[in-house]
């Protein structure tokens, strides 16, 4: 649950989304932002909140970062979730710096809200995520 955990693990996933790497280009580096003092120039902060989650309870964090390839830049937002198993995210966002757009790489926010609203039932959990994805079996 540590920053630089979550920002470890989310920019591994992130080098491997084939959507990043055409976009960006290769090689991708990321990195925090400057935090001044007399470490200036150094961009090793990764900005980052910790809270509990207001309809779940569960401890979060939530990571923003830089991330720069030879074709353009990004912000990029990760969270984690206590209640998710290692590994998981609740989300990893890629925002292209120069027009705004956003680009996916894993979003569990609608799993999460179905297993929370379906309160352990798996038919409920089933018939839950099929609406909330849109799906059908």
């Amino acid at each position: 649950m540590s920053a630089n955990r979550v920002f470890d693990r989310s920019l591994a996933l992130i080098r491997a989304d084939p959507e990043v790497k055409r976009r960006y280009g290769e090689p991708l580096k990321a990195y925090g932002r400057d935090h001044g003092g007399h470490r200036e120039g150094r961009r090793n902060f990764i900005e980052h909140t910790e809270y509990v989650d207001k309809e779940d309870g569960s401890k979060r964090t939530r990571v923003r970062y830089n991330l720069e390839g030879k074709f353009g830049t990004a912000f990029i937002f990760a969270e984690v979730s206590a209640n998710m198993s290692s590994g998981e995210f609740v989300y990893i966002l890629v925002q292209d710096k120069t027009n705004g757009r956003v680009h996916t790489v894993q979003d569990n926010r609608a799993a999460m809200t179905a297993s929370r609203l379906s309160a352990g039932s798996k038919e409920a959990m089933s018939a839950m995520s099929q609406l909330l994805s849109g799906t059908k079996k």
